[in-house]
């Protein structure tokens, strides 16, 4: 009777195991369900200064100001913005996101990797929009592209793969953050939204 009863749990433990991962996989899974898109960015400077403050009348001369020459005499260019993105949830069952990991590739290249905590329970229709904040050094690219070419695609670049925006979203299990497998693009032209704040 004994082996008979331990048989039993053994099986159930087994099924709840079992359908436990199930009901996993699919948590998982249901995070590339929902849709990712940059609404808006905000705060955006090179060099410690506001993007706006490089332009005028006659277009955009970086390399003729000072704060870019002394920034590349310290091989210190920095690259600052706050991307707002914006998750909403079309399935018809309940989303929950527990925190991101994010990438920023520039040419194809890391640029930045990041993570915000913010937990979000979405119902079908319903979104939220994250903060995900960057700050790097785009001193190396600079370098080896040219100056010029660099910072003139950050501003006027149209086309994609430039500027990329990934990111890998998490559900919690436990104590366990689980996260998706590979990064989900959000957006291939972060150059374009940025066009949009000097025009």
């Amino acid at each position: 009777m004994d082996r008979m009863k331990i048989g039993a749990v053994c099986t159930m433990l087994i099924v709840l195991l079992l359908g436990g991962c199930a009901i996993n996989k699919n948590q998982v899974e249901a995070l590339a369900k929902c849709d990712y898109t940059v609404e808006s960015l905000q705060d955006v400077r090179l060099a410690g200064r506001d993007l706006n403050s490089y332009t005028g009348a006659d277009g955009v001369n970086l390399s003729s100001l000072p704060g870019i020459a002394v920034a590349m005499l310290r091989k210190d260019l920095p690259l600052e913005a706050q991307v707002n993105m914006k998750v909403s949830n079309p399935t018809t069952t309940k989303t929950a996101i527990n925190s991101f990991k994010y990438l920023i590739e520039i040419d194809g290249k890391p640029l930045f990797e990041g993570t915000v905590n913010q937990n979000l329970r979405l119902n079908t229709g319903e979104s939220a929009v994250v903060p995900l904040t960057f700050k790097a050094n785009i001193f190396g690219t600079a370098k080896e592209k040219g100056l010029d070419k660099v910072l003139n695609d950050i501003f006027t670049r149209e086309g994609e793969g430039f500027l990329v925006l990934k990111i890998k979203p998490s559900i919690k299990i436990g104590n366990s953050n689980i996260f998706y497998p590979g990064y989900i693009t959000v957006d291939r032209n972060l150059a374009k939204s940025i066009r949009k704040l000097v025009m």
